[in-house]
């Protein structure tokens, strides 16, 4: 059982966010690994504020946070308006889906694969691949943020995240 809350955070962002995604692309897997980036950007906005993680009614803040502070600047610009969020992260999280104004596409796709956050025909291109590269170094530069004592720990019940 481990008492370090770094040690908590830090395992479970690599862990789940990290790791497990990186399964999931690997096993082609993509609207899986959406599903989750998109609510995972949410939480790595968590870290970023002073609230309590299970705080209510921040995942609209907490995800442009993350957008803004942890991504590269081309999210933040496509997150103009809080876009992103609704497009993406809400929609994934209520509906599954994306909205009919977002693309999910992996780098195999022959016309769309390496179209990365470009907007065609009204709808924003996101590869799988590309979307989680760019994730994973959101996630590293938490752990820097973390390291350099700009990100507060946050107390984490290791239980729950582990009981499978």
């Amino acid at each position: 059982m481990m008492t370090s809350n770094t040690l908590q955070t830090r395992e479970f962002v690599q862990r789940i966010f990290i790791d497990d995604i990186e399964r999931l692309i690997k096993s082609e897997l993509y609207h899986f690994a959406f599903v989750i980036m998109s609510q995972g950007l949410e939480t790595l906005g968590s870290f970023l504020d002073s609230k309590p993680l299970k705080a209510r009614e921040q995942s609209k803040l907490r995800f442009s946070h993350a957008i803004n502070r942890l991504m590269p600047r081309e999210y933040g610009k496509l997150n103009n308006n809080h876009k992103l969020y609704n497009q993406l992260r809400a929609s994934m999280a209520h509906t599954f889906t994306s909205s009919r104004e977002i693309y999910l596409t992996s780098k195999n796709h022959k016309i769309y694969g390496n179209k990365h956050l470009n907007i065609i025909e009204g709808k924003l291109i996101l590869v799988a691949e590309l979307f989680f590269s760019d994730f994973k170094k959101a996630c590293i530069r938490l752990f820097d943020g973390i390291d350099k004592g700009i990100v507060s720990e946050k107390k984490a019940n290791e239980k729950f995240y582990y009981t499978f």
